[in-house]
């Protein structure tokens, strides 16, 4: 298997909501999903565990995807080009994303995001997750 197949092998388990497929059999122990910005779901995924939980997140953002392409660079990096589309608060929101796959040992490793246009990404991904107040965080 390619390390592009190992991505679309993701894409194909991700699509059918088996994450216990793509925890077990593509996801590297020490897998790390980095997602660039300044919003909730931003960060450095670490773990099988937390990277799940954030695909979890990522739908409920309600982003859909299309004009996606792949390709491997001579590295063996997967390079992913994909157009991510939002709506929120009547406004419609284009997110041209690149996204990067280091393979090692035939699994993913560590998982870059790069994105067009950071700031719409942060009002997006804010206007859809929002925090509770600072009392009734501290209060649990």
């Amino acid at each position: 298997m390619s390390n592009t197949d190992i991505v679309l092998k993701m894409y194909e388990y991700f699509g059918t909501g088996d994450m216990d497929k793509i925890k077990n059999e593509l996801f590297h122990e020490e897998i790390v999903w980095n997602m660039p910005g300044h919003h909730p779901l931003s960060g450095s995924m670490k773990g099988a565990d937390e990277v799940i939980a954030f695909f979890a997140d990522l739908f409920q953002a309600g982003i859909s995807v299309d004009n996606v392409h792949f390709g491997e660079l001579d590295n063996g990096t997967v390079v992913e080009k994909h157009s991510g589309h939002g709506e929120s608060e009547g406004v419609q929101y284009l997110f041209p994303t690149c996204t990067t796959y280091g393979i090692e040992d035939g699994k993913i490793r560590e998982v870059q995001v790069h994105t067009a246009d950071q700031h719409g990404v942060d009002r997006y991904m804010w206007s859809r997750f929002q925090l509770k107040g600072i009392a009734a965080r501290l209060a649990g």
